[in-house]
């Protein structure tokens, strides 16, 4: 969370009308289904304005959309067109509407969403309003009334044409013509076009300015933890966090998440491979949670521990890490779990095995792989290239680990007693005859030298044995 506020606007109030009133905003085009969960990923803001939005090129955003922002801590307003009917929707969840439209949509004095709709160009010309929204032709007509420019029965004959019309034809230049055909006189004509000219009222462009001072008003912190919607994970609304949302690469090309995938199953070669063990993963991160139950708190810390590891992150850069990598916090708590759940079940009594019998199952995988005549070949070529090196004095353990990982091949565990635990390579000792054999070989192979004993890391030695392996 920062103090970011993003806003969805387009025909409502330009993107540079809007910067003049809230500078730092960030202005985004009129919002689609996808695009408040995306914003909320991408930016993690503030504060989300909802002014304008699409409902009949694409779907129009999802109600759980606001909701969910709101669980992030995000402030969500809505006024003027989409965000009003959103607003006056959820209202109730903690979203703040702003405005009139927003008070007579909530109150029932607007009943018909076509009545704030209207068409715009495209971006490239800021949105520019093609047609007039029914709010703002009755709002401007009854203007017009006040100044005795029309009588009521006018105004009410005029505001049922242009009801008549689908939302697309609505313009106050085919007002005058419906007040031609109800026999207007050309004077009265003549000033009904100036007084459209030169006295519009724009409720919707009032509504939006509104938001945007109510936004600069809103408390310093996130939206109060005790006022979120506390949404329910549906299985629709699962799938649209799953498949829906909307990401930017950094050129700020957009595309789905599910996108993504369909992408790669048409060009990664690797992709029928991931998605087999993308579903392994997922079995057995649901059979360990039945077995065992949620993850403990010192299994949390552990996976964690594991990932920055694997990432070769720090701590105070992991957030950094979730943003690039287009997640929320709390994917990312929930990608943490998994890896606690998956390393509990590969580490619980049915992953261990009696002495290095596990052998067999993680070459058969290398077959399965084709890598296990390469594996052998290395191995094979290593042993016998080693058998004609000594080394005198013998290196101490220092020494010998350091010159290995000098070789790049390897990277030491934060817990080395550990990690010759979970993947069974035996006792300390045993590990370090493997050690030796790879840096003779290197030795003999490459004339790769031994690291200096001033350079050597420092490593705890563990003398007792866990398992004993066939030489």
């Amino acid at each position: 969370m920062n103090d970011r506020t993003v806003v969805f606007l387009g025909p409502s109030l330009s993107h540079a009308e809007a910067k003049q009133i809230l500078p730092g905003a960030i202005c985004l085009p009129p919002a689609a289904m996808g695009d408040v969960l995306g914003a909320s990923l991408t930016y993690r803001p503030h504060a989300i304005g909802l002014v304008d939005g699409t409902f009949l090129s694409n779907m129009s955003v999802f109600h759980k959309e606001l909701l969910y922002a709101m669980d992030q801590g995000a402030w969500v307003l809505g006024s003027s067109s989409m965000g009003a009917l959103r607003a006056a929707e959820c209202s109730e969840y903690g979203m703040i509407g702003v405005g009139q439209i927003f008070d007579e949509i909530r109150t029932g004095q607007i009943e018909d969403d076509d009545e704030v709709a209207l068409t715009h160009a495209s971006s490239d010309e800021d949105f520019r309003p093609l047609s007039d929204a029914f709010v703002t032709i009755r709002a401007t007509l009854n203007a017009a009334e006040k100044i005795d420019l029309l009588s009521k029965a006018e105004v009410e004959k005029l505001l049922a044409a242009q009801k008549l019309r689908w939302f697309p034809d609505r313009r106050l230049s085919a007002v005058v013509e419906d007040a031609s055909k109800l026999g207007m006189d050309p004077i009265q004509l003549a000033g009904l076009k100036q007084f459209f000219r030169e006295s519009l009222v724009d409720p919707k462009r009032e509504d939006a300015i509104a938001l945007l001072t109510r936004i600069k008003q809103l408390p310093k912190g996130p939206f109060p933890e005790e006022d979120r919607p506390m949404t329910i994970m549906s299985g629709v609304f699962v799938t649209t966090l799953a498949r829906d949302v909307i990401v930017e690469t950094p050129d700020k090309m957009k595309v789905t998440f599910d996108r993504i995938r369909r992408h790669a199953a048409l060009h990664d070669p690797d992709f029928a491979d991931d998605m087999r063990e993308t579903k392994r993963r997922v079995v057995l991160a649901a059979v360990s949670g039945w077995l065992g139950g949620a993850p403990t708190e010192n299994e949390v810390t552990d996976a964690k521990r594991r990932l920055l590891e694997l990432l070769v992150v720090d701590e105070e850069d992991f957030d950094e890490w979730i943003k690039s990598a287009d997640l929320q916090p709390s994917d990312a708590e929930q990608l943490i779990a998994t890896d606690a759940l998956l390393y509990r079940l590969e580490n619980c009594w049915l992953g261990r095995s009696k002495m290095g019998e596990i052998t067999t199952p993680y070459l058969n995988l290398l077959r399965l792989q084709g890598r296990y005549t390469t594996m052998k070949a290395a191995a094979a070529l290593q042993q016998t290239a080693s058998q004609g090196v000594l080394l005198e004095p013998h290196p101490n353990p220092q020494v010998l680990i350091s010159s290995l990982l000098a070789l790049g091949t390897w990277k030491l565990p934060t817990d080395l007693d550990r990690y010759l635990e979970e993947f069974e390579l035996g006792s300390f000792a045993e590990f370090l005859e493997d050690v030796t054999v790879s840096v003779k070989a290197h030795h003999a192979l490459f004339g790769v030298g031994l690291v200096d004993a001033d350079n050597a890391i420092t490593v705890s030695e563990t003398q007792e044995p866990m398992m004993s392996r066939g030489r």
